[in-house]
């Protein structure tokens, strides 16, 4: 899918160890996901949401995001195939518009 043609991003905020499915979800899914970036962030102010004694002492959630420039049928379609691979899977997602996107040439 040329970049042209997104007019949403979804953003995916997961856990470390849900890192290698999703992104297997999404590489077997090409035509939905097209390319896309993954990348370390940290959250913060959700105490619920960290998992383990490393995070609990530095204050912050490691999380991976990612990014996909898709159009938004497709966006809503990969939401819903992902619950339904990973039902109740700790994934805070959002799906915002594009306005535009192109390369530099």
């Amino acid at each position: 899918m040329m970049q042209s043609d997104c007019d949403a991003c979804l953003k995916l905020i997961l856990p470390r160890s849900l890192e290698e499915p999703v992104v297997d979800f999404l590489l077997q899914h090409p035509a939905q996901a097209g390319a896309f970036i993954a990348y370390g962030v940290d959250g913060h102010g959700a105490p619920e949401s960290i998992l383990s004694t490393s995070e609990e002492v530095r204050g912050r959630a490691e999380r991976i995001k990612v990014e996909i420039l898709t159009r938004e049928v497709q966006a809503r379609q990969l939401v819903a195939e992902l619950n339904l691979l990973l039902p109740g899977a700790p994934i805070s997602y959002w799906i915002t518009t594009i306005v535009e996107a192109g390369r530099f040439a």
